[in-house]
């Protein structure tokens, strides 16, 4: 439902104030705030309707007025206008993300850690997956007497690695057997195709050395689990715990680290920035949380979410594009580190 341009200006007015100060807002200083004349009557029977529509709230009866969160999304979504990231913001992106490093998870941690800092809440990130990422590379290395370590290595994603307790001493015929079998059977195909069948298959293959080489192909199955499900990076947890969420903190870090959680989360990797305000969010710890989301491209199919928690009274006019910002650096970056893995595979 539309207001009226007077009801927008009261309910923009009460909104920066209490995003400002943490404070209800009467009519005495909506009086002196507002950029036309108003009686403090009027003001109050505006108040009153905007209460009545489920805009404002009042937490006590002597009280002035709070936004509710139909108040805020109002707000953000027909109100806040266009912003920009300050100047300052822009060198501070700029200088706390490594242009030159090329490691999608270091770039995303910088990422949120700058984020944070600047945006006061907890940012996290999700690590490009990609439905059509294909593994590029398997590695077996030793590193003890009965231990190898497996790396496995996708067109989208970092490289994720699992430790290999094997049944025998390390044996490096053995190892270049499992490496040739993986490299033969996995490299070059789509990661989410490969199932439990394929290494039943492999096993089946090898004969009398199935038992030796099923704890390398069970370690390089953990790692492909773990490289195909989105993972998070995150920063700001003490933001977190300082702010008006503290009591909840350590449940809504919990549902960051969980991947099942994650997922439903962050929903689809869109590109379009994404709030859920207080109740829009499903789970009960974020009840008086404002999330916000924006996915980032890295490469032609790849790609993640980058997002913030914080509480409702956050201020949007800077939060949102520094959001949005972030994203679009990530994107450049991580697109850019795509292209040059390219060119190497060729």
């Amino acid at each position: 439902m539309e207001l009226s341009p007077r009801k927008e200006r009261i309910l923009s007015t009460i909104v920066e104030f209490y995003i400002s100060t943490g404070q209800p807002v009467g009519s005495k200083l909506l009086v002196t705030a507002l950029p036309f004349t108003l009686s403090s009557a009027t003001i109050r029977n505006e108040m009153a309707d905007l209460v009545q529509m489920g805009y404002l709230e009042q937490p006590h009866t002597s009280a002035g007025r709070i936004p509710t969160d139909k108040g805020l999304k109002y707000y953000t979504e027909k109100l806040l206008g266009t912003y920009s990231p300050s100047e300052s913001d822009i060198f501070r992106v700029v200088s706390g993300i490594d242009h030159f490093e090329g490691d999608d998870a270091v770039i995303l941690t910088q990422a949120c850690e700058v984020l944070a800092d600047l945006t006061g809440t907890l940012a996290f990130a999700t690590l490009p997956t990609g439905d059509d990422a294909v593994i590029t590379g398997v590695q077996v290395l030793p590193i003890g007497k009965k231990q190898a370590m497996i790396l496995v290595s996708a067109s989208a994603g970092s490289p994720v690695s699992r430790i290999a307790r094997l049944t025998d001493e390390t044996d490096f015929p053995l190892l270049e057997l499992f490496y040739n079998a993986a490299a033969a059977n996995f490299i070059g195909r789509n990661r989410e195709e490969i199932g439990k069948a394929d290494l039943q298959r492999i096993t089946t293959s090898l004969g009398e050395n199935a038992l030796q080489i099923a704890p390398l192909l069970t370690s390089f199955y953990e790692a492909l689990e773990i490289s195909r499900s989105p993972r998070a990076v995150l920063a700001g947890e003490r933001n977190l715990m300082q702010s008006g969420l503290s009591p909840v903190a350590p449940e809504i870090i919990g549902l960051v680290r969980d991947t099942d959680a994650l997922t439903e989360l962050l929903g689809e990797t869109e590109e379009e920035l994404t709030l859920r305000i207080g109740a829009e969010n499903t789970h009960q710890c974020l009840s008086g949380a404002t999330l916000v989301t924006c996915g980032y491209r890295a490469g032609e199919n790849v790609g993640g979410r980058l997002a913030v928690i914080g509480p409702t009274k956050m201020d949007y006019s800077h939060i949102l594009p520094l959001v949005k910002y972030v994203s679009e650096v990530v994107g450049r970056l991580l697109s850019a580190d795509e292209e040059n893995r390219e060119r190497t595979q060729l």
